[in-house]
This record gives structure tokens, C-alpha cells and sequence, in this order.
């Protein structure tokens, strides 16, 4: 409990599965998240904190659009950190709801969608993946620049609107280098993720608020897990020891900050 005239800091976490997701699934309880290791962090270091994260597989950023104010102005966080764009890169040909249909984990187990999926969705679906493959490098860049420079205009947008109504420390994530399996499934993903993380830079860059800040998440994993395959095992997601290097990397950016806020209990 923090000490009595005092609050706990409150972190909210946002993204697709790339947030909460490990790449090595089934793993044991202990292999946590990194919005878990940032709590963990911080309670070890004497700020009580809670972290809340709201994450949907295949989310695109369009979505922290369409939520943001129902995420953020009734519980009044301190810390809002995004961990989007991630998807935008994914596919050049194919719409985001054909791959959130085609990859939904929520389908009801009645006999005829059963049935639909594993005799019509899937096999279309696969189908189109390796056609994609074929073609990813060949498309022309213009059609791939628009998703990803719109997503960034998403992203834009919601931090601004965060930043009006409630001031709290925005941290945006940069996205993650593709593992080899992303690589070979999507030839394109590299240039179009390093477009995205260039745009977030750039824009941050010229607002010039001290309170909205890059963190640098591929900086962070070169230097704890070297082989991008060891940090991302699927192509995609974190490993377990990705999820807390990036964890810890998070607490320290934003400790400082969480420190000078006179509301919240301060260490040491």
C-alpha cells in the first residue's frame, strides 16, 4: 500500500498482441510481460505503481483512436505507453480486417464455422500469405508509404488528445525489428517498420514536448538479446528474457519522471 496522503503511479499500456504475447507460448507463469516487469520493477524499487494493459491481437492503430478516451479519462493515468505500428507492416497487399479475420482467436467452436475455417478460411488464407511472399518486394512503395504514414498520423493523433485532456508522461514504443520467420513471410516488413519507426521519430522530434518521448526499443534489445531471433522466436513477439529487458528498460525511462511528481510516493 503507498503511504497514507500518497498514490500509487498509474501505468497504462496499449497495443497489439506484440504487448502482452511471448514468442515461445506455453512457457511457466513466472515468464512475464513486459507491462508485468515494469510493475514488478517499480514495486521493487518503493513506487507502489499499477499497470493496466489493454491489448488486442491484430490491433491496428486506428484503434487508439477509437479508444483512447475511454482508456484514459476515467482512470487518469500517469504514464500512457503505446506499442503500435507493428501491425501496419505486416501486409502490403491484404486489408487489416481480412488478416484479423482470417487469424481471430474469439470464434465460437459451432460445427459449421468449424467446419468454415478449416476447409475454406485457412487454406485461402495460407494461399495468400505465400502469394504475398512472391510479390511483397515487387509492390509499389506508394501503396505500402500510405498504411504505414497513416498509421502514424493514428498514433499522432491519440497522443495529442492524451496530452491535452490529462498530462500524463506519453512513452511511444518503437516497433520491433522483424525475426527471421517475419522476414521470410513478409520480405517488405523491414523497409516498412523502419519507415514507421523513422516517422515516429521524426514527428516526436519536431512537437518538442519533453513529456512525449521515443523509447528505443530495438537499441534496447541489440544490446540484451544480440540475435534478433532469440528476442523475437516467432518473428513477431518477445521471448521471455526480451519481454524483460524491454520491461526493465521501461521502468528506468520513466522513473525520473514518476519522481517528480508531487502526488506519488517517492523513492528512496
Amino acid at each position: 500500500m503507498p503511504e497514507a496522503g500518497y498514490l500509487s503511479a498509474r501505468i497504462l499500456v496499449r497495443g497489439a498482441s506484440t504487448v502482452g504475447w511471448s514468442g515461445r507460448m506455453k512457457g511457466p507463469r513466472s515468464h512475464l510481460g513486459f507491462p508485468r516487469v515494469v510493475e514488478r520493477e517499480l514495486v521493487a524499487g518503493g513506487q507502489p505503481a499499477e499497470v493496466r494493459s489493454f491489448t488486442v491481437g491484430g490491433m491496428p492503430t486506428s484503434e487508439v483512436v477509437r479508444t483512447w478516451e475511454r482508456d484514459v479519462v476515467g482512470w487518469s493515468p500517469d504514464v500512457v505507453i503505446y506499442m503500435v505500428g507493428h501491425y501496419e507492416t505486416l501486409h502490403a497487399l491484404w486489408p487489416n480486417w481480412l488478416e484479423r479475420h482470417a487469424n481471430n482467436f474469439n470464434w465460437l467452436p459451432r460445427t459449421g464455422r468449424v467446419r468454415y475455417r478449416r476447409s475454406v478460411l485457412r487454406p485461402v488464407w495460407r494461399a495468400l500469405v505465400k502469394f504475398q511472399t512472391l510479390v511483397d518486394t515487387r509492390v509499389p512503395a506508394a501503396l505500402t508509404r500510405r498504411r504505414v504514414r497513416n498509421a502514424v498520423k493514428d498514433v499522432r493523433h491519440a497522443v495529442t488528445q492524451v496530452r491535452e485532456i490529462q498530462s500524463p508522461l506519453v512513452i511511444v514504443m518503437e516497433a520491433p525489428r522483424p525475426g527471421s520467420i517475419a522476414r521470410r513471410l513478409f520480405p517488405g516488413m523491414q523497409d516498412r517498420l523502419d519507415s514507421y519507426n523513422r516517422q515516429v521519430h521524426e514527428w516526436v522530434g519536431e512537437l518538442g514536448d519533453p513529456e512525449v518521448r521515443v523509447f528505443r526499443t530495438n537499441a534496447v534489445l541489440d544490446a540484451a538479446v544480440p540475435d534478433r531471433d532469440a528476442a523475437l522466436p516467432d518473428g513477431f513477439h518477445f521471448s521471455e528474457v526480451a519481454h524483460d529487458a524491454v520491461g526493465r528498460a521501461l521502468t528506468e525511462a520513466m522513473s525520473g519522471w514518476l519522481r517528480e511528481q508531487p502526488h506519488l510516493r517517492r523513492t528512496g
